[in-house]
């Protein structure tokens, strides 16, 4: 049996979507079939790219709207005014409508969501109506305290949307952090060697769920595939105290910079994002940061943008990397 992939177009909603179809063919009797763990590769594909479209929000997105206001789905979808399920379901994967998706992204504005809270009184409490509006009141206070911490992090990440270019993933400076802590605490994380692996291991997350781990952007520069904005993005991280970053002299009298993690990563990762990190733990931890910068470079992920030192589409090269291919492909 071989695992293989090809490009299919697919119907959704009566659109057609341009997909990398993974299946599997029997070596003797060359039959194509499928399984559960690629049929849902194939399938988040095709949500990936309609909810970009369309402006529908990811479940990631849709749960983390509600508990910024600190309510559960229920009460959420009461406000709203859809079924009584409905916003837990969203939650879960069901793809909402583009009007219902479109109504959701609009309440993460506090100030959107108090009109809603205003037009739902009759529901609520007097109880949950003080407590929520008082929520929404906290959070305006904190945007604005926060600012200028908020604009920064919009120039570390080219987009805080899903897109194809960070993998159809929220960014998320924890996530980041905790991985660039697991790698230091197993190797001698230094910088450039470090974006490689956060490279890899976005990659490699994607091309076994279709979604990659950390959202991050990667645009492909001289020394391979980095974070597009990867000095900013330690500046962050620094400033944040996730990580540290120390001078470091080589035998050769040469100088680097040797990345430390300074958080607690317990507990943070999910099974096969514990699973995606120990194949590219195993694969370089033995590479010196120049072999891993080679490698890179034999990627066509690397190839096909250095010139232009343009973005990385998830999307197009993940399922070719070479360091990884897939099984049987």
């Amino acid at each position: 049996m071989l695992r293989k992939h090809k490009s299919v177009t697919f119907k959704f909603r009566k659109e057609d979507f341009t997909i990398c179809y993974h299946y599997y063919e029997c070596t003797e009797t060359k039959e194509v079939f499928t399984f559960e763990d690629v049929d849902e590769i194939n399938m988040n594909q095709v949500y990936n790219q309609y909810r970009e479209k369309y402006g529908v929000p990811f479940p990631e997105e849709i749960i983390a709207i509600r508990e910024k206001y600190g309510i559960s789905a229920s009460k959420m979808s009461e406000i709203l005014g859809l079924g009584a399920n409905t916003y837990r379901l969203y939650e879960t994967g069901d793809m909402p409508s583009v009007s219902n998706g479109r109504l959701i992204l609009s309440v993460d504005n506090p100030d959107v969501f108090k009109e809603q809270i205003e037009a739902s009184s009759h529901c609520l409490t007097r109880k949950e109506y003080d407590r929520i509006i008082g929520k929404v009141n906290e959070l305006k206070e904190k945007k604005a305290e926060n600012a200028w911490g908020s604009l920064f992090e919009e120039k570390i990440f080219v987009s805080h949307k899903p897109t194809e270019y960070n993998g159809y993933k929220v960014p998320s400076l924890s996530k980041i952090a905790n991985v660039i802590g697991y790698f230091s605490s197993e190797l001698d994380a230094f910088k450039t060697k470090v974006n490689k692996l956060l490279f890899y291991t976005d990659f490699l997350m994607y091309q076994k769920t279709a979604h990659s781990m950390t959202g991050i952007t990667y645009k492909a520069l001289p020394y391979g595939p980095v974070p597009a904005e990867y000095e900013k993005l330690y500046v962050k991280l620094c400033d944040d105290n996730t990580i540290g970053i120390l001078p470091f002299e080589f035998n050769d009298g040469n100088y680097g910079e040797k990345i430390i993690g300074l958080k607690d990563i317990a507990n943070d990762f999910s099974a096969i994002e514990m699973e995606v990190l120990n194949i590219v733990l195993k694969h370089f931890k033995a590479n010196s940061t120049k072999e891993i910068v080679d490698i890179s470079h034999d990627e066509p992920a690397w190839i096909e943008n250095e010139l232009s030192r343009g973005l990385i589409s998830y999307q197009k090269y993940a399922y070719d990397l070479k360091a990884f291919k897939v099984s049987g492909s």
